[in-house]
């Protein structure tokens, strides 16, 4: 049994986006919604700023599953924490509790990027990417790339090498030499995140910040 995650390297890091514009590209993601994003802590002292991304952090323990009504939050084959839109009632009541302020909801009256025109062309809309617009949606770490032994988007995108895909139960020498480094953001929540960090310079275990 695998239990998948992402190290985030912030010391390398350059904070160049492509992350988050793979993200929007992979998941066909609406307007004014997104599952990642960059963060940054500057070090004045060291003449240091560390950006890093941060998304659903695909705890092992997440509150928001513990408190959906629905039962809408559920665990996905390699540990991923996924949402079932079709039993999700729109009440917030997961991003109320989620340390991270990771689900996120689209505006219902905002659909299209283009407004009122026509495109010039469609993208054609694999089943993954159908959401319902108004229902909790973040990061599924891409489980259907990682079900076909592909890396997430963001993975597979990053130009520095920063992301990379971990197998928390059986992790090759070089994952194992990052997990052993790694930290969890804001660890006195206690939600035991599977996405952590790397830094030479950044306390996450301290640090609060929000998907």
């Amino acid at each position: 049994m695998s239990k998948l995650g992402i190290i985030v390297n912030a010391d390398r890091c350059m904070g160049c986006h492509t992350c988050f514009t793979a993200c929007k590209e992979e998941n066909q993601l609406a307007p004014g919604v997104k599952w990642n994003h960059l963060e940054r802590t500057e070090h004045p002292v060291a003449g240091v700023i560390d950006y890093f991304r941060v998304s659903c952090m695909h705890c092992d323990d997440p509150a928001c599953m513990k408190v959906c009504p629905a039962k809408a939050i559920h665990k996905g084959p390699h540990g991923e924490v996924l949402v079932d839109q079709t039993k999700c009632i729109g009440c917030r009541m997961c991003l109320a509790a989620c340390p991270y302020g990771a689900p996120k909801f689209s505006d219902p009256a905002v659909t299209s990027y283009f407004g009122e025109k026509e495109p010039l062309a469609r993208v054609d809309v694999r089943p993954e990417n159908v959401r319902v617009a108004g229902k909790a949606e973040h990061c599924t770490l891409c489980t259907h790339r990682t079900s076909r032994n592909e890396l997430p988007a963001c993975v597979a995108a990053c130009p520095a090498h920063a992301l990379v895909l971990v197998d928390y139960e059986n992790p090759t020498p070089e994952a194992a030499a990052l997990i052993e480094r790694a930290q969890a953001i804001d660890e006195a929540k206690g939600t035991h995140p599977k996405i952590r960090f790397v830094s030479s310079h950044t306390d996450f275990r301290k640090l609060s910040v929000k998907a």
